[in-house]
């Protein structure tokens, strides 16, 4: 009789899968096939196919895509569900939700999406998932990939090509901007740190080569970078214990923080409160049909710049 594993819809859920097969592997479960379930069409066809091993092995696994599609789990079939040493292991593959086991969630090992990870602790996550793959990285680099990289398991990713890079030496920032950013990415960097050093003429370079992209992104970097300088101006007097509020220590080399304070010496405590507000206008409106594009992200960059504290 067989065990079952259910992996729920996820960005994270074809390496979830591998690192599931991975395992069981090394306890003795050789994966036989990976099947569509609209091949077997009902759970009762799927147990018949898959119940029993192979005339040559001991233990099996398959994996089984599309598995929604099979329905609900037939209460009928519960009592033939063994725990997690059973001979044979199927793997179902969701894309969508699993509620159509919920009648057997008891009896099954469930895995579901990732928690995210929230932008302030990023760069924590990415230093100690660096230190799991035996390489370190500077706080820096860590943070560079956390501003300017939104999917979590893109995150993941670079951290993987990193440790194949790394050799056993530390990597630097300047490392990270080489290897994880293309053309585009080298352009979003220097837009951020045009508008933290206030060099309007690199803004508007950067802004010219990323108006083809999707703003929101693009967006969302620049509200992470200038969230330190925010912080700053909201709690002056105590400003240390806000940054580290949010998981960045000022007692640190922190170029989050450098920037942050850099774009304050221009632009002053009132401006960066206002692009904030701004910043989070703009990134409700882009999820509705009153989205601005690019001509209101703009707006906010040449509004910030326009009067420095200085001028």
């Amino acid at each position: 009789m067989p065990h079952l594993i259910a992996i729920e819809y996820s960005e994270a859920q074809r390496r979830q899968l591998s690192e599931k097969i991975t395992a069981l592997s090394k306890n003795g479960w050789n994966l036989s096939g990976k099947y569509d379930a609209q091949n077997f069409g009902s759970w009762d066809k799927l147990f018949e196919n898959a119940i029993t091993p192979g005339l040559f092995v001991s233990r099996e696994l398959i994996a089984v895509e599309n598995a929604e599609t099979l329905g609900v789990f037939p209460e009928k079939l519960a009592p033939l569900l063994e725990p997690d040493d059973a001979d044979v292991m199927i793997i179902l593959v969701f894309s969508t939700d699993t509620k159509s086991l919920k009648p057997v969630y008891q009896s099954i090992t469930l895995i579901k999406p990732e928690p995210q990870i929230p932008p302030w602790k990023r760069q924590a996550w990415l230093l100690a998932l660096a230190e799991e793959q035996g390489f370190s990285i500077a706080p820096d680099a860590a943070q560079l990939l956390a501003d300017n990289i939104e999917s979590q398991e893109e995150l993941r990713g670079e951290i993987t090509k990193l440790s194949i890079y790394s050799g056993g030496k530390k990597i630097t920032r300047e490392d990270a901007e080489n290897l994880s950013f293309d053309e585009g990415g080298r352009a979003l960097m220097t837009l951020l740190d045009g508008v933290c050093d206030n060099k309007p003429l690199n803004v508007a370079r950067a802004v010219n080569h990323l108006r083809d992209e999707p703003v929101l992104p693009v967006l969302t970097a620049l509200a992470n970078r200038l969230r330190p300088a925010m912080m700053l101006s909201c709690f002056a007097g105590n400003s240390d214990e806000a940054l580290k509020a949010v998981d960045v220590d000022p007692a640190k080399k922190n170029y989050a923080v450098t920037k942050a304070r850099s774009a304050l010496k221009f632009f002053g405590a009132d401006k960066i409160k206002s692009f904030m507000a701004e910043a989070a206008r703009l990134s409700f409106l882009e999820k509705t049909s009153r989205a601005e594009g690019w001509q209101g992200f703009e707006l906010i960059i040449w509004e910030l710049m326009i009067k420095s504290a200085n001028t």
